[in-house]
């Protein structure tokens, strides 16, 4: 029974993980050159579950991630993963859109790994993965979800612009990660006081962004976590503007069946070091 629990405590801790490292992205002015490193640290209940960091870097019209995550605690114990994301992109008209990323994800009892490239001039997208797709266990994807679509990390990254000039969350969009496409939405919530309640947490007002996904191709057919509609309220994003112009996550919240996967961005981690145009 334990390892059962584990394993679907794994499958949301592996969520908030991609979460984690997608959402600890920001909006900062155009045209600004910097870089930024974050770390997230994830828990259930009282303890400590996995960790992600993320390693921004920003141009005037490109950006680039390299992003790891692991887990931690009980879960390492039972069942170890080790995450990588990398991917670089381009800005044109204030949208951020991705030119290759890769994944890829070791367990005890997988490794998979998917490198998709986006042509800028034809639009074309192409993904190498290994291995190919098991369609018993997920459905299969299609061109027409796969094709205008971009990458998570883009779509976060131009949903959290738009909240620094509206001040408010919203945007709907088409992705593709090289392993599944979705349609994500963000849902304005209002705002919060943010309780300090880690040593290490942030502590302030944020803006509450609620996030819903529709999967459309890649992903299990046997999942406890697509059994009913998900709310926006069941994912909420806490975006505060951490220094002048620059917005981050600083909690995220993922409700289940198991009780809430918190996400914390851990203040100290917070480095940020501006570039002379």
């Amino acid at each position: 029974m334990m390892v059962t629990k584990l394993d679907w405590l794994l499958a949301g801790c592996v969520a908030v993980l991609a979460n984690s490292i997608g959402l600890g992205s920001f909006a900062l002015a155009e045209n600004a050159e910097f870089d930024l490193q974050l770390e997230y640290r994830v828990s259930w209940s009282n303890a400590d579950i996995a960790s992600a960091t993320a390693n921004w870097s920003f141009g005037d019209t490109s950006f680039e991630l390299a992003a790891t995550s692991r887990t931690l605690g009980i879960t390492e114990t039972f069942r170890k993963y080790r995450g990588k994301v990398e991917i670089s992109g381009r800005i044109e008209n204030g949208r951020h859109a991705p030119d290759t990323l890769y994944l890829s994800g070791i367990s005890k009892r997988r490794t998979r790994e998917a490198t998709t490239s986006w042509d800028g001039a034809t639009g074309a997208i192409s993904t190498t993965r290994t291995p190919e797709l098991d369609l018993e266990k997920v459905f299969p994807l299609e061109g027409r979800h796969i094709e205008g679509a971009i990458d998570p990390l883009s779509a976060m990254l131009n949903a959290l612009a738009n909240l620094s000039r509206t001040g408010t969350c919203s945007g709907t969009e088409r992705v593709y990660d090289g392993l599944r496409t979705s349609e994500i939405t963000l849902h304005d919530l209002g705002t919060a006081v943010v309780e300090k309640d880690r040593p290490f947490s942030f502590e302030g007002e944020a803006r509450v962004c609620g996030f819903t996904g529709t999967p459309t191709g890649g992903h299990q057919r046997k999942s406890r976590w697509r059994d009913k509609e998900r709310k926006p309220e069941d994912l909420r994003v806490f975006v505060a503007e951490v220094r002048p112009d620059l917005f981050v996550p600083v909690r995220m919240e993922a409700k289940s069946f198991l009780g809430t996967v918190t996400s914390r961005l851990v203040m100290p981690s917070l480095r940020y070091s501006g570039r002379d145009g």
